[in-house]
């Protein structure tokens, strides 16, 4: 345990027992990466394994440059890799690298929360105004 004043203490909790102040600023990349729009979303889709570009468009009703977009984004991160499947007629298909699977805890958690502080109405509601209920879409349903 850290004592009060105690330079070597690194983690959140253990600056908090040497009462010190938060400091969050180690944790603002993640902050950023885990709001920013439709990162989440694919990284769902991509849960259950490799999905082509398609199949993650529809699932998520998302337009292909947007997709597009965040899909270079995330597999520059280390999160997606890119597979050509077949090279004539191509067929390139999306998963997530180990990295990427180390976020279902984190999306698991994010559910569990959503339900908490919404109830599981507000989710199926909110998932049905983008298309379908997220049962219904395969998405945020991590187990």
């Amino acid at each position: 345990m850290a004592h009060r004043g105690d330079k070597t203490a690194c983690t959140l909790h253990d600056r908090w027992e040497a009462g010190a102040e938060p400091d969050y600023s180690d944790c603002s990349a993640a902050y950023h990466f885990l709001g920013t729009r439709w990162n989440l979303q694919i990284i769902s889709a991509l849960l259950n394994g490799y999905t082509r570009f398609t199949e993650i468009a529809q699932l998520l009703n998302l337009n292909s440059r947007t997709l597009a977009e965040r899909l270079k984004h995330l597999e520059l991160e280390g999160i997606v890799i890119r597979q050509v499947r077949n090279p004539i007629p191509v067929r390139i298909a999306y998963g997530l690298t180990a990295k990427g699977q180390a976020l279902r805890e984190v999306l698991s958690e994010i559910q569990k929360w959503a339900v908490y502080a919404d109830g599981p109405e507000a989710i199926e509601v909110i998932g049905k105004k983008n298309g379908g209920s997220c049962a219904e879409r395969g998405i945020l349903q991590i187990g």
